[in-house]
């Protein structure tokens, strides 16, 4: 059963407040966590906590590294989802261009 356009534009909507919203010190938590399987996104919420509490620097090359390949991983995980459906993943692949909408 088809939904409503605006049940979608509103679900993302509300995704994009939490997202902008939910912060550790200056970083916004959501957007490096979702998109990815419990453990990554454990993982990389584990190393942003240590980060703001001073046990680590993320800023050193090791942490730089290390936070990267997480996040590359997270990338990876979404993109290669079965439950990303083949829309998304056709517009991961296009270049981006101004959003056009149409009268119905």
């Amino acid at each position: 059963m088809p939904q409503d356009k605006e049940w979608f534009r509103q679900g993302a909507n509300l995704g994009q407040q939490l997202g902008d919203q939910i912060k550790l010190g200056k970083t916004q938590v959501y957007p490096l966590l979702a998109g990815s399987d419990p453990k990554t996104s454990k993982s990389i919420g584990f190393f942003l906590v240590l980060g703001e509490l001073g046990y680590i620097d993320l800023e050193s090359k090791r942490m730089k590294l290390f936070m990267s390949l997480l996040n590359i991983r997270r990338q990876a995980l979404f993109a290669t989802s079965e439950k990303t459906n083949e829309i998304t993943k056709m517009g991961m692949q296009l270049p981006r261009s101004d959003d056009v909408y149409f009268d119905e």
